[in-house]
């Protein structure tokens, strides 16, 4: 094979990858790649410029990865704030640079996951047991983590009412 492109007589030799369907809760997440990249959609946010974003994150002994698109427009600020305020880049009332997205390569926070069929128009976020039947999944919310976990999930919260702890 001569180039980039396959043509119909030729070979395909790579395995397939495996990929972990992260039920949609939250998980503890660290930025490991980030790419600076243009919106080529034939929407309203076409030619935007935008940060993919790609997180790692450990689920039941392996690691997953979550992407995220921050579209760089003015309608979607906001949420380029609650990424940059998660990661301890921007403080309420402190403006800062786009590129300060850049910073956080390397740096954990808490993400939302959430799972969706694509088809719903209300983004309707689904259970557990109805995710292994929607492909789509995203992250909801960026938050700062309040004290640090490792790199794991933090759906299942156990809640100590005794007195004693025990």
């Amino acid at each position: 094979m001569d180039s980039e492109f396959f043509n119909w007589g030729d070979t395909v030799t790579a395995d397939p990858k495996e990929y972990i369907t992260l039920m949609p809760g939250k998980y503890t997440g660290k930025v490991t790649k980030i790419e600076k990249q243009r919106c080529e959609s034939n929407g309203k946010m076409n030619g935007c410029p935008l940060a993919k974003i790609t997180l790692e994150v450990e689920h039941e002994g392996s690691k997953a990865y979550v992407s995220d698109n921050l579209f760089l427009v003015r309608s979607r600020e906001w949420r380029i704030a609650q990424f940059l305020h998660a990661f301890g880049l921007k403080e309420k009332g402190e403006p800062v640079k786009v590129e300060k997205i850049l910073d956080s390569m390397g740096r954990f926070c808490t993400i939302t996951v959430f799972c969706q069929s694509g088809k719903d128009e209300n983004y309707r976020t689904y259970t557990p047991e109805e995710a292994e039947y929607n492909v789509e999944h995203g992250i909801d919310v960026y938050n700062k983590i309040k004290s640090f976990e490792p790199l794991s999930e933090t759906v299942s919260e156990t809640s100590d009412d005794s007195e004693f702890g025990f």
